[in-house]
């Protein structure tokens, strides 16, 4: 049995939505699923994670006392190192300015390949020491698109390297026989141009919209400057080179994966994503 489901593809695929209802769907199969998202406490993943000493959580701790319960509610201790889904840390009074904080602890912000690559092999070998032979885990977007951009806009990193570094992350989790999906876009304007509107902010005084986020991350990357990657036209220039860049790397690595063609009908995908034995 396929006991790891990744769910891949760039911002607008839907795989949030797919990962819920293919969750739900083997559920009603009669197989026990846990699903994780991007930002989660997430078994493998430290996307949207603060990941901090004892001083600096208690730091944090003393910065935001107001907080405090909501940051402990979604944080773990593991090997000495805490842990936070800070995304999901929500008070009435949190601002901006307190994500942009704790988004100085992801990992995301070491300079370092090797420490940011092994941090994650050792999390999916534990994993794989730990999971459940009779559940099937479904993670959404956490295999390609936060590694991939990592490799890209900050390293820079050849095709070879990056094969390489996939090769190094499956190759720990190689019990839990993974099965990717991946959803190819047709059409990456029109689906980009849809959802900046749908993820506008309900508040600008505490949240910047999302395409603001992912243009101050692009737009300020290594390779994001080198490309001229600038507003919208530099976030389609990207997409469109991380998503051929992704097919490439599927095509080269031992795991099996599916590649479902997203034009506009998402129903469609999903009709095709139940034919799929995970068996």
């Amino acid at each position: 049995m396929h006991n790891v489901i990744f769910i891949e593809g760039l911002p607008g695929s839907g795989k949030t939505t797919y990962a819920k209802r293919i969750s739900e769907f083997y559920e009603n199969q009669g197989y026990q699923v846990k699903r994780f998202f991007e930002g989660d406490l997430h078994p493998i993943d430290l996307a949207w994670c603060g990941y901090c000493n004892k001083d600096q959580m208690e730091a944090i701790l003393t910065k935001y006392p107001k907080f405090k319960e909501k940051i402990l509610e979604n944080t773990i201790e593991e090997n000495g190192k805490y842990i936070i889904a800070y995304t999901r840390v929500w008070h009435e009074e949190t601002t901006q300015e307190f994500y942009d904080e704790m988004a100085k602890y992801e990992v995301y912000q070491w300079d370092s390949k090797e420490d940011f690559l092994n941090v994650h092999k050792q999390r999916w070998e534990r994993f794989a020491n730990d999971f459940d032979p009779n559940t099937v885990y479904v993670f959404e977007c956490i295999f390609l698109q936060n590694h991939i951009t990592e490799l890209i806009l900050k390293h820079n990193a050849s095709k070879t390297e990056m094969i390489s570094y996939f090769k190094d992350l499956l190759e720990k989790i190689q019990k839990t026989n993974p099965l990717i999906f991946y959803i190819y876009q047709t059409d990456i304007q029109t689906t980009l141009e849809r959802i900046i509107e749908e993820r506008r902010t309900t508040d600008p005084t505490r949240n910047r919209d999302w395409i603001e986020n992912v243009n101050l991350f692009l737009e300020n990357t290594k390779y994001g400057k080198q490309m001229g990657y600038t507003g919208k036209d530099g976030m389609l220039k990207y997409g469109s080179h991380r998503q051929n860049m992704e097919i490439d790397i599927l095509q080269s690595l031992d795991a099996p994966s599916h590649i479902f063609s997203l034009k506009y009908d998402y129903e469609e995908v999903f009709e095709e994503m139940k034919q799929i034995s995970i068996e």
